[in-house]
């Protein structure tokens, strides 16, 4: 099989209301939709969703990197994943959301050949998965109504957005588990706004209020600072701006700085790096969470797939769709609540109309 072209263009989402985190506040993304063609016929579908502050690139940077690595690929065998890997590694470093479109792509196409869905192809068996939904960073009264909403929607975990002063953020959590009962599961991801000494000082009473997890809570480079949080905390610490690639899991396994790995396609570049992330977090004895940033159904159907496939990804934080809607981008999955049912259609199960 060969590659035969690949096409992308820009595409536009907007949430249903905007949505607030540490350190900025969206109101809707941009990502870029890829197409790959073959000579059997066979069509993959992937997505860039680059988030400047996280990712380092953006929207821009990923059509110009896309038009490069299509000059180089075309040609090439999409079942050959390792070897497309090697060969956008070697053109660019970094631009890990273009390469997790085309490893999304190539995947796709694997699945669809193979005539699986693609968390079989990966490997799974399972196509049922739970995800929690996010709430984004308000007053403690209208998070906690939020959270009230979202389990009258079905949703048993909610990841709750924090990082402002420990104070207010105290009294959110407050307002919110008050709200909810005592049969939510709660996650806090402070997404790098804490110090040290702040995350110390609030994770006793976070403790006192049955919360599962805290995401981030210092700046990604950080790693000494998570590390002492890490050993002090009896909340399991996740990391999730400090672990990009491969690398980073295995520089914070060395460490022990961490009890878990947010793994992002975008970050790390696709499928296939991710796969290695979750190995090496599984060799260090460390949980693997999957998230989203700023990525449509394509992406987050992809990144279900792998989840489904991979027991030690344990804990499902892809929301993203549960905010935005989109009427030309359609299968994947069904949900009630947060239960995800994969598609059994062959690849990611995506049909993308007009493209």
């Amino acid at each position: 099989m060969k590659i035969t072209d690949i096409s992308f263009r820009k595409a536009e989402f907007q949430f249903d209301k905007p949505f607030e985190i540490a350190f900025a506040v969206l109101y809707g993304f941009e990502t870029m939709i890829l197409r790959m063609d073959t000579d059997e016929g066979i069509v993959g579908y992937g997505e860039a969703g680059p988030l400047e502050y996280v990712t380092g690139d953006n929207l821009d940077t990923c059509m110009v990197i896309a038009g490069e690595f299509r000059k180089k690929l075309i040609g090439m065998d999409p079942l050959a994943i390792e070897t497309i890997h090697e060969v956008m590694d070697g053109m660019f470093h970094g631009h890990t959301s273009v390469k997790a479109a085309i490893d999304i792509a190539c995947h796709d196409i694997a699945a669809k050949k193979m005539n699986v869905p693609l968390y079989k192809y990966l490997g799974g068996s399972d196509p049922l998965l739970e995800s929690d939904v996010t709430i984004g960073i308000n007053t403690p009264d209208l998070m906690a109504e939020d959270c009230l909403s979202w389990k009258e929607k079905g949703f048993r975990i909610l990841k709750i957005k924090l990082g402002h002063d420990i104070a207010s953020d105290l009294e959110r959590m407050k307002a919110i588990r008050s709200a909810v009962g005592e049969d939510i599961i709660l996650r806090v991801d402070a997404n790098q706004g804490w110090s040290v000494k702040d995350t110390l000082q609030i994770e006793p009473e976070l403790r006192k209020l049955g919360i599962e997890l805290i995401e981030q809570p210092v700046k990604a480079l950080d790693y000494d600072g998570l590390k002492e949080i890490k050993q002090a905390s009896l909340l399991p610490i996740a990391a999730d701006e400090s672990c990009h690639l491969p690398e980073d899991a295995a520089k914070l396994g060395a460490m022990r700085a961490c009890d878990g790995l947010n793994i992002k396609l975008m970050k790390c570049g696709g499928i296939a790096p991710a796969s290695r992330i979750n190995a090496i977090g599984e060799a260090n004895h460390l949980f693997c969470m999957i998230g989203c940033m700023g990525e449509s159904v394509i992406a987050n159907t992809a990144a279900m797939h792998l989840a489904a496939a991979r027991r030690n990804i344990s804990k499902i934080d892809l929301d993203i769709t549960f905010f935005s809607h989109c009427d030309w981008i359609t299968g994947g999955f069904t949900s009630q609540g947060g239960s995800i049912t994969l598609s059994d259609a062959p690849g990611i199960g995506i049909e993308v109309q007009g493209f």
